[in-house]
């Protein structure tokens, strides 16, 4: 499931809360001594952590892959999704909207963080529209200049 939507964070915290008590309680009713965080314990091996997959990154990670498909590749469930969604407009142009599915709105949360910190580069300029994009701030260059 992770694959595909978006985990929310209730529901990760407690996944964590019960993978953690796996180093640090050996049965329910003796606890252990709690050597490392589970920050820590998160952490690549060669960074000094065991490794563990955290949550809410691999989650993220994941539907960003999707988004760099509907991005990036044509195929069938692609086309079927910016019909339903995105319409007439470019895909950095849509928003999340309350009556969204689950799948669709994980996926344009996660575009807002890439787009944010920068992550999304244009490529061949197919779906970038010069005039309608919102470049700078929170208008378009049609909006700033009319006429």
């Amino acid at each position: 499931m992770m694959t595909f939507f978006a985990i929310p964070k209730g529901l990760r915290k407690r996944l964590d809360y019960y993978r953690s008590r796996f180093f640090w309680q050996c049965d329910e009713h003796k606890k252990k001594y709690r050597l490392a965080k589970w920050s820590i314990l998160c952490k690549p091996r060669c960074m000094g952590g065991l490794g563990i997959l955290d949550l809410e990154v691999h989650n993220k990670f994941l539907l960003s892959k999707w988004l760099f498909k509907l991005f990036n590749e044509d195929g069938l469930w692609q086309n079927m999704l910016r019909k339903k969604y995105v319409k007439d407009k470019c895909l950095s142009q849509k928003e999340k909207c309350p009556e969204d599915s689950h799948f669709w709105s994980g996926l344009m949360e996660m575009k807002e963080v890439l787009f944010q910190y920068g992550r999304f580069k244009v490529n061949s300029g197919n779906q970038t529209r010069f005039w309608e994009d919102v470049w700078i701030g929170k208008q378009s260059l049609m909006q700033k200049f009319p006429g």
